[in-house]
């Protein structure tokens, strides 16, 4: 039969499985339930079918929406075989995310990556399609890869097609996906398809139809089922309900065996293969009753529409429905996760063998990165738990792993719930102070919460105190400490006090067992960037981002982007540094994470400026000075200063630059439980010899000379501040061998900023031979990690030593290569939407880049890019 009324959107489809020059090689259908997303999918099929494409994927369940990976399963069980041509590693990913050998899960990229992999072997052998219904129900790990997948089917021979409900209003598109959203049928095609489907209704139930319907293909179908006349037409209730009770009467007519199978295919996710067997006359009925409808699936046949499965399980008694879990529990005794929510489901009265099993399970889900997932599992493990204290533990538990996945709001309830339940309310009150922290940066509450309990969240005291830096709270906290046998949270004390070493965090990284908490990891990278030691760790970095910001652990997802930036930052690459900063500034918003938003706002600060874009830093430092101040947040005042007096510096405004070290960290004075005043020294002291300050200078490399053995790059600092107070014939030497400790490359930016130093001081001695080779060195390093004005210094000094410098071709406008590329699109008159899908950028990001870009080539508006471009080429 015809697809009615649907022309334009069966060319969209067609053209997509043609893969139509221009035409991007994904559609996303989404619209309302009944409006025909799934016809025009399966149409979509039939035709790939037709065209000789091969159709993989598969649907979503709303029972498998909480089993990781369970979505791939489908992807690729029909191609197993291609599995051994893709490489060893590839196939090693997949067999054990697909349950197919032991091993820990591994990270999402590499999964992401296999799993492209693996298609594009099967795209070897002819197209493909990749079909998936209902993709709101596929599982959030799945839907990543999916999503990666999505974004690169150009360079194969593939295209994807996905139905989903539709978008709600706080969704995002994401660049690079075509959506396609299907809307009702016009009033023709709605009276075409009434007309053919149920000939000669009488006018008046014809127009009643219609207008109840309002174009909805689904309802237009069922609705005269559900009457026979118009006064059996209910009125004033919605369109869903009135499809559902339909569905519910059919159902009713049914008998009883017919009935409670279905309704375990319902609570199990519309699938019937593994279900007792209807028997082909049951079978017969069932489909006669337009509920289900024969299909390719197993067991070939599945529910007609999802409002069939609702009506289904609202028609059930409470007692039907729990023994059709007790079923399902049963059946799914090899999935502990599958059976964690049937059995949670199925049993009424408290029961500590139930509560003890759902428990385990959710926290195995906790660990694999689903601890937004265990939530809700947990708190069904505490309702269905006798013991009052062991009742009130499980909802503790929860607590944590709500906040731990950014939902503060349910943290809060269940710990108001857990003090009836307490009596020692020691770990309520620290995840209650962790909320007041993360939320709103309240450190003064959350750390009188805190003082009235003894030993109450060592690990939140020890946070608090290095956002405070204040001496007295540390000497509090060093006593609490003191009698704490946690000793993870030691270390991290000592380490932000300035008294611990490398050897004891890179011991304590190290031992970290595999199934490790995220907090904990969290935690100790925190440790290792005060020692310089994150390069070494870069895999738990990933698997902080990775694995926890779908459901799992959203908090320590955020402190893992803001890891991953400082690690970005520190090794020159900065476009990648502000990519991680600005996807978990995203998380922070979306979760109400105020604290963490703020340390990664200081961290875009330092990336503008790094490259000398001053207005950006200042920008920056505004916003998280009016947080920070009122909330006594001195580590975030702090990060804001540096960012300026950095951004001053680069431009060589050292009487500001002097006023905002000397903020951190007075001449002469370090104080260790100032998380950046170590940092500081070289700055510090190069701004005061800068501004005649030499007494100052000297009194503070002095002070920093017991630094230097505390990390690598703090020990080329210190060795560069000695160099810059030392008498003119120990300068040099003492420069050089700053410059020969091991590795200093590793650091670019730092390296290239004391070669230039060493330059500048050769220039000013009249040794231009010496010079040249210092300062071209430090220009290179400028010019490749995108310091612009420090690179434009560097040159600067060049010319004076008689160089001439050809300008590169971003040196003329200062721009980096991704600013270029989003200059270039705007002067070819795309929007910001148009450029980020063009550079899978979020329009924020654009409209960032175009902020910074403005000012340096000294427009205002987007109508005097191409003039400011050509001109800055010429």
């Amino acid at each position: 039969m015809d697809i009615i009324g649907r022309a334009e959107e069966l060319g969209a489809l067609r053209q997509t499985v043609d893969r139509a020059p221009g035409v991007l090689p994904n559609v996303v259908l989404h619209g309302d339930p009944g409006v025909g997303k799934s016809v025009l999918l399966q149409a979509t099929i039939a035709y790939a079918r037709q065209q000789g494409v091969r159709v993989v994927g598969g649907c979503g369940f709303e029972s498998e929406a909480q089993l990781a990976f369970a979505g791939l399963h489908q992807l690729f069980a029909p191609v197993m075989e291609y599995l051994d041509r893709v490489e060893p590693f590839h196939q090693e990913t997949l067999r054990r995310v697909l349950g197919l050998r032991d091993g820990p899960t591994p990270d999402r990229l590499a999964i992401s990556v296999a799993s492209l992999a693996v298609l594009a072997a099967v795209a070897e052998d002819g197209p493909v399609l990749i079909a998936v219904e209902d993709a709101h129900w596929v599982d959030h790990p799945t839907r990543e890869v999916m999503m990666f997948i999505l974004l690169r089917l150009q360079p194969y021979d593939m295209r994807a097609v996905f139905a989903r409900r539709p978008l709600t209003a706080t969704e995002r598109v994401t660049p690079g996906v075509h959506m396609l959203e299907v809307g009702p049928l016009d009033d023709e095609a709605a009276g075409q398809l009434l007309d053919l489907l149920h000939p000669g209704l009488p006018p008046s139930v014809r127009e009643r139809v219609l207008a109840d319907a309002a174009g909805n293909p689904l309802a237009i179908t069922e609705l005269p089922h559900t009457s026979v006349g118009v006064e059996l037409l209910p009125t004033g209730t919605s369109l869903r309900t009135r499809l559902e009770t339909g569905f519910a009467g059919r159902l009713l007519e049914l008998p009883p065996r017919i009935r409670t199978t279905l309704l375990v295919a319902a609570l199990d996710g519309d699938r019937l293969e593994h279900r007792a067997e209807l028997t082909p006359y049951e079978l017969l009925e069932a489909e006669r009753a337009g509920l289900v409808t024969r299909d390719s699936t197993p067991s070939g046949l599945r529910f007609r529409h999802p409002l069939v499965r609702s009506a289904i399980i609202k028609t059930a008694s409470p007692e039907e429905t729990r023994e059709a879990h007790t079923i399902l529990a049963e059946q799914h005794r090899a999935d502990p996760e599958l059976r964690m929510w049937h059995l949670a489901a199925a049993t009424v009265e408290p029961d500590e063998d139930v509560a003890a099993e759902i428990e385990k399970a959710a926290r195995a889900v906790s660990l694999r990165g689903g601890s937004g997932l265990a939530v809700k599992a947990l708190q069904r493990a505490a309702e269905l738990t006798p013991d009052r204290s062991a009742r009130a533990a499980r909802l503790e538990l929860a607590a944590e792993l709500a906040g731990e996945s950014g939902q503060l709001g349910l943290a809060q309830e269940l710990l108001d719930e857990v003090r009836s339940h307490l009596s020692d309310p020691a770990r309520a009150l620290a995840v209650r102070a962790q909320i007041l922290m993360l939320r709103d940066g309240d450190l003064d509450a959350a750390r009188r919460l805190l003082r009235g309990t003894p030993g109450a969240g060592p690990l939140v005291r020890v946070m608090a105190a290095s956002y405070a830096q204040d001496p007295e709270e540390w000497a509090a906290v060093t006593d609490v400490v003191a009698g704490c046998d946690d000793e993870h949270v030691r270390l991290l004390h000592d380490v932000f006090l300035g008294v611990g070493t490398a050897e004891r965090v890179r011991a304590a990284l190290d031992e970290l067992p595999g199934d490790a908490p995220p907090g904990q990891v969290a935690a100790l990278c925190r440790a290792a960037t005060w020692m310089d030691l994150l390069p070494d760790y870069r895999a738990h970095i990933r698997a902080l981002t990775d694995g926890e910001s779908g459901q799992g652990a959203v908090t320590h997802a955020a402190s893992g982007y803001w890891l991953a930036s400082h690690d970005h930052f520190l090794a020159g690459q900065w476009e990648a540094a502000e990519n991680s900063a600005n996807a978990g500034l995203d998380l922070c918003v979306r979760h109400d994470l105020e604290l963490l938003a703020h340390d990664l706002r200081c961290s875009l600060g330092w990336i503008a400026a790094g490259r000398g874009d001053a207005d950006s830093a200042r920008e920056y430092s505004r916003t998280v000075e009016q947080w920070a101040a009122p909330r006594g947040s001195a580590l975030h005042l702090t990060l804001a200063a540096r960012n300026l007096a950095l951004a001053a510096m680069a431009h060589g405004d050292y009487e500001t630059a002097y006023v905002h070290w000397t903020s951190i960290s007075p001449p002469g004075v370090i104080p260790l439980y100032v998380a950046f005043a170590p940092w500081a020294v070289f700055e510090l002291v190069e701004s005061a010899m800068r501004t005649g300050r030499t007494a100052e200078a000297q009194a503070h490399a002095a002070a920093a000379a017991d630094l230097a053995d505390r990390a690598p790059r703090l020990r080329l600092h210190v060795m560069a501040a000695q160099a810059l107070v030392a008498p003119d014939e120990e300068a040099v030497p003492l420069f050089k061998a700053a410059l020969a400790l091991p590795r200093t490359e590793r650091w670019p930016f730092d390296h290239a900023r004391v070669r230039l130093a060493l330059g500048e001081l050769q220039r000013r001695r009249l040794q231009p031979g010496e010079a040249r080779p210092e300062l071209r060195r430090a220009a290179d390093l400028f010019a490749g990690i995108g310091a612009t004005a420090w690179q434009q210094r560097a040159e600067q000094e060049l010319r004076a030593t008689g160089v001439a410098v050809t300008q590169r071709p971003n040196a003329a406008h200062g721009l980096t290569a991704q600013q270029l590329e989003v200059a270039l699109l705007a002067a070819s008159g795309l929007s910001n939407k148009e450029i980020g899908e063009r550079l899978f950028l979020s329009s924020r990001t654009v409209s960032a880049h175009l902020y910074r870009i403005f000012p340096k080539l000294g427009i205002t508006s987007r109508a005097a890019l191409r003039d400011a471009l050509e001109g800055a080429a010429s």
